[in-house]
């Protein structure tokens, strides 16, 4: 019997549209943009084992020595891997990270699938719409990672246990509780902490077999307080419940079956992992910062990393957690008869909810990053927000108003936040602007022989996936010469024989790439040594990367082969002081940069000097973008430039120097042609000479 929430919205849920459009909304949302983020480190991590044998992958992972993700997602990951392979799209990143969006909408099927079954359809299509527009959960969705497959197979266990137990049939049931094992096999073996779950199962099965003794009390007591009209009919009652009470037994036996076959599975690799034991964190206490971690939580369930102002987001704690302890804790209305199915609902959020968080929280004890990272719990995200849909419908029964205003506020507060997950402000590592850079620089300077120089191998994995696409190996190769820490102590030792060894290669233009440097070159060794010995070409600063140009060469006895557009001046700006040709590299970009180096877009300028004489000033060059209204552009200087560190004064008479600066432009440049503007500035930094024209510059809307 619906209860009075229900009748009331029975004709907005009519038919299955509304299911259907929920999966439509998950949909969209977790395929829209899909390649807007490239892929980061540990994305690249998951390419990598994907497109090994499937065998290496097992013998690799399984131990969690190589790697402490177990082999279920590397596996998945794969076959898909490999069923892209025959259309063309194994290096495409919309289809590769197909794979993971079609799991986020399995996810959304399974909330509605299994709340529907436990709770009743109004809080199922509340519960699947804020499982559709969880920001955290569309983040994942889009990621090549194993956190959103573990949380779809969880959600699926539950589901499935709900529906076996729920069955008559002995089939029907037999297909569901394989369907469990099956779900948190795949669970288990992608993500570790999955198997804070199977203890929530197993006391969900207790609860289950226990629920219909207090359906059978709950009777006796109806039974009770009416007037019978024979004695005979209050025996018989009883009866007949207690006669339907025996089923349980026997799904009891079957689930109890059922996860014990899942513990076997599962046995091999948690032994495994209880051997490896590898804590990341040094030992906490238990339940050390329970009230932030559990806050913390509420927030990466729900609005996530919303960029609202502080009282906003405070104001949206509370409100969520009013919420979920609503669901959790408030009683539901309806018939004496359906009373127990419609409180038992909040012992299925309760175990599912309390029981992984207790065990984290108990945990806190053997390492103290158990809640570091955002995504460690977010196989819970799809049944705390079931306890926020839970909780609007408790409202609703009381104050129906109540429960169209909150639902509609919680889904457009996930909904709002939405937009933002596809913004420079959400790039993690940007290792596709750092490979874009380096290939369009290295292609419009064919005379100059480069190298990409890392430190080691994890990040030179993220950084070829976009090189490879772009340039050839050979012409651009990546060196990653370090596997350990580095030592400050001898850095003429550790770092110059690679780099030497490059410049017998006959390397001209070194390109330093740096990220993950924590632990493993924390002194910053590398890019100290390259900064005392050459010049700086460049410096980009991409989303959780640096890339900084080194020449390893910048004196030439003549001009060597330069880009198809550069400009061969041979003009004498200054007494004994020539500039023989310049190059514009970026000859189009926006006036506005979101990738490189927010918010500014940069110009960058290659210039060759000669000297014809001995030069008497250590002049630096001006460089400009100017228009009719003025100065829009002017050059960065930085403290390694190739002037600075080889001054004219320095010059062999006919040398040639390669010196090379960037353009900081004004963001609001309205778009347009522009020159490019050279001269001269003294040591006092006045303009001396002449200026002339470099080439010019196309500003473009973007």
């Amino acid at each position: 019997m619906a209860t009075s929430v229900e009748r009331g919205w029975r004709t907005a849920s009519a038919g299955s549209l509304p299911e259907l459009g929920i999966l439509l909304v998950a949909a969209l949302a977790r395929f829209w943009r899909l390649d807007y983020h490239s892929f980061w480190f540990d994305e690249a991590v998951s390419l990598e084992w994907a497109r090994a044998d499937a065998s290496y992958i097992w013998q690799s992972t399984f131990p969690l020595i190589k790697d402490k993700h177990p082999p279920g997602y590397y596996l998945l990951l794969h076959g898909w891997w490999s069923a892209l392979q025959p259309m063309g799209l194994a290096y495409n990143e919309v289809a590769l990270r197909m794979s993971g969006a079609l799991l986020g909408v399995l996810t959304a099927l399974g909330v509605l699938l299994l709340v529907r079954r436990v709770s009743g359809r109004t809080t199922a299509l509340l519960a699947g719409a804020l499982t559709a527009l969880s920001p955290a959960l569309v983040w994942y969705s889009q990621e090549l990672r194993m956190f959103q497959p573990a949380t779809m197979g969880v959600v699926w266990a539950a589901c499935c246990l709900a529906h076996a137990w729920g069955s008559a049939k002995t089939s029907v049931r037999t297909g569901w509780w394989l369907g469990m094992i099956a779900a948190f096999t795949l669970a288990l073996y992608s993500y570790l902490f999955s198997a804070f779950a199977l203890p929530a199962a197993g006391l969900t099965l207790l609860a289950l077999w226990l629920a219909p003794k207090l359906k059978t009390r709950e009777r006796r007591t109806q039974l009770s307080q009416s007037r019978p009209r024979s004695g005979a009919a209050i025996d018989a009652a009883p009866s007949r419940v207690v006669a339907a009470s025996v089923s349980p037994n026997r799904r009891l036996l079957e689930g109890l079956l059922a996860l014990a076959i899942t513990g076997l599975l599962f046995l091999p690799l948690a032994r495994n992992a209880w051997l490896v034991n590898e804590s990341e964190g040094a030992p906490g206490f238990m339940f050390m910062n329970f009230a932030g971690n559990m806050l913390r939580q509420v927030q990466v369930f729900t609005f996530w990393r919303a960029p609202w102002p502080e009282t906003l987001i405070t104001a949206a704690l509370v409100f969520f957690g009013f919420l979920a302890l609503t669901g959790l804790a408030g009683p539901r209305r309806g018939r004496p008869g359906e009373r127990a199915r419609l409180h038992f609902d909040q012992a299925w959020l309760l175990l599912w909810l309390g029981t992984p968080l207790l065990i984290g929280n108990l945990l806190l004890a053997v390492s103290d990053t158990v809640f570091a990272e955002d995504r460690y719990f977010l196989f819970l995200a799809p049944f705390f927000l079931w306890a926020v849909a839970r909780g609007v419908v408790v409202l609703g029964e009381r104050w129906r108003p109540a429960a169209f205003g909150a639902g509609a506020a919680t889904a457009m507060l996930l909904a709002s936040t939405l937009p933002s997950l596809w913004s420079p402000g959400m790039l993690r590592e940007d290792w596709r602007a750092a490979a874009q850079y380096i290939a369009d620089y290295q292609q419009r300077s064919p005379g100059l022989p480069a190298a990409v120089f890392v430190h080691a191998d994890y990040t030179n994995i993220a950084l070829r996936w976009y090189l490879q696409q772009r340039v050839d190996e050979e012409t651009l190769p990546v060196f990653y010469p370090y596997t350990g820490v580095l030592s400050a102590d001898d850095p003429e030792s550790v770092v110059a024989p690679p780099i030497f060894g490059l410049m017998e290669l006959g390397v001209e233009t070194l390109w330093l790439v740096q990220s993950h440097l924590d632990g493993v070159d924390d002194a910053r060794v590398v890019q100290r040594w390259l900064g005392e010995h050459f010049p700086i070409i460049t410096e980009q600063y991409p989303a959780g990367v640096q890339v900084i140009g080194y020449a390893l060469r910048h004196r030439y006895e003549q001009l060597p082969t330069l880009s198809a557009a550069a400009s061969y001046l041979d003009a004498e700006l200054t007494p004994n002081l020539r500039l023989a040709a310049c190059e514009v590299l970026t000859p189009a970009l926006a006036a506005r940069d979101e990738r490189l180096h927010p918010p500014s877009g940069w110009v960058h300028v290659r210039l060759w000097w000669q000297a014809t004489g001995a030069v008497d000033q250590a002049y630096m060059p001006s460089v400009q973008m100017v228009g009719p209204e003025g100065v829009w552009g002017e050059r960065l200087y930085r403290e390694g430039e190739p002037l600075r560190k080889d001054p004219p004064t320095r010059w062999p008479v006919g040398s040639i120097v390669r010196d090379e600066v960037d353009v900081n432009l004004n963001p609001v440049t309205p778009p347009g042609d522009y020159p490019i503007l050279v001269g001269l500035r003294d040591e006092a930094g006045n303009d001396v000479g002449a200026r002339v024209e470099c080439g010019r510059v196309r500003v473009v809307q973007r």
